[in-house]
């Protein structure tokens, strides 16, 4: 009897790689205040973002006629082995492309995998 090892046959989906960030406090000895840091905390991590859409149409009160509204919804699929806080910054070079996303909320952990929701980082400001 052959074992089948759905761990590996996941890895040949990532088709991105991901490197991970979390917040730390510090002491400004300076300013004698608790100020943040964004630290790494791992690299290269194999990984697959996926999108879709959500399309929804409103009633226009006033106009009477229909405005459709689309969302994106954003997941990334990594293996389950890696704890991934909740507000961590994830920087997914993919398809050639690398962007920054942060964490919505905890990852939804399975037996061979972990998937989470993620939002565009805007680190503007």
């Amino acid at each position: 009897m052959v074992k089948i090892n759905n761990k590996n046959i996941l890895n040949r989906l990532y088709i991105g790689i991901c490197n991970i960030y979390e917040f730390e406090n510090f002491r400004d000895e300076v300013s004698k205040t608790i100020k943040q840091t964004l630290n790494i905390k791992f690299e290269n991590i194999p990984c697959r973002v996926s999108y879709y859409n959500n399309s929804s149409s409103i009633l226009s009160s006033k106009e009477g006629t229909f405005n459709n509204i689309i969302t994106q919804k954003i997941k990334i699929f990594l293996n389950n082995d890696i704890d991934i806080k909740a507000g961590s910054i994830i920087e997914v070079t993919q398809n050639g492309k690398t962007t920054k996303y942060k964490n919505s909320g905890e990852p939804v952990i399975y037996s061979n995998h972990q998937e989470i929701m993620l939002d565009i980082f805007d680190d503007i400001g």
